[in-house]
């Protein structure tokens, strides 16, 4: 299915503009714990700032679960992977508990409302069990999506990922780890950053999730923008067209993104 866009002025905006979908959405659960997928990285960031604005103001996010879409693994001599050291920069078990949910359980402590406290990590020692995990719950009710700048990796997902790919050990190439250079500065050199993730499947978006929104902004986007907006369908060479395949799929981009340059 196309997606048409909606544009915003800014990157705050698309924050606010969600923030206030997922509010509504809790809202609706009626106190019945709210899965939100999450990405790590600059995208999502404007919208984890609008919820704890809005936790600062004496919204009820208790029901609020943090389901993260991957994270970095390294081997550990035995065949098997292991989750990065979680106090590291780049962990993005770190950014969970520090980015997104630590600032909105100050805000709700200082608005006298009860906070969340859920974090979900996929194991790589057990990936499929992340599937079962999310399926036992009743899915995934909000994903927030983000597509990659040079190559259309969706979580970790990589250009060539099949349609079925459940969560999964993935090998990162060389155009994944090149942006996230960008969202981790002390990666100073690309051998700094690490080759190996975990990750939800493309198939565990679609299959899984009862409603997603797809996340373009800036400049660095403006590929991203251009590929999403064109797709039907999925494309393997740019795994974030698995957006068009979604239930309830919205695509937000602001004017930066969405602007053709000239010429």
């Amino acid at each position: 299915m196309q997606l048409t866009p909606r544009i915003l002025p800014d990157a705050q905006a698309i924050g606010d503009a969600v923030a206030d979908r997922i509010l509504d959405r809790i809202h609706a659960h009626q106190g019945r714990p709210f899965l939100l997928g999450c990405p790590s990285g600059r995208t999502a960031v404007p919208v984890y700032e609008a919820l704890a604005r809005r936790a600062g103001a004496g919204a009820d996010l208790s029901a609020l679960v943090i389901v993260m879409m991957d994270d970095y693994v390294l081997p550990d001599g035995d065949g098997e992977y292991r989750i990065v050291d979680p106090t590291a920069s780049y962990s993005c078990l770190r950014f969970a508990e520090e980015e997104i949910l630590r600032p909105i359980v100050e805000a709700a402590d200082a608005a006298g409302t009860v906070p969340p406290t859920e974090i979900w990590t996929a194991d790589p020692l057990d990936p499929t069990a992340f599937d079962k995990r999310i399926e036992a719950a009743g899915g995934i009710d909000l994903f927030l999506l983000a597509s990659g700048d040079s190559d259309g990796h969706v979580a970790f997902n990589q250009p060539g990922t099949p349609r079925d790919a459940k969560t999964h050990i993935v090998t990162l190439g060389d155009a994944t780890r090149r942006d996230n250079m960008d969202t981790f500065p002390e990666f100073a050199h690309l051998d700094m950053v690490p080759r190996h993730g975990v990750t939800v499947g493309v198939d565990t978006i679609a299959r899984q999730s009862a409603e997603v929104v797809m996340i373009i902004s800036g400049e660095h986007k403006r590929e991203a923008f251009s590929r999403i907006t064109a797709a039907h369908s999925y494309e393997p060479d740019w795994p974030a067209t698995i957006v068009t395949e979604c239930r309830n799929a919205a695509l937000l981009a602001d004017s930066a993104a969405a602007t053709v340059p000239a010429g």
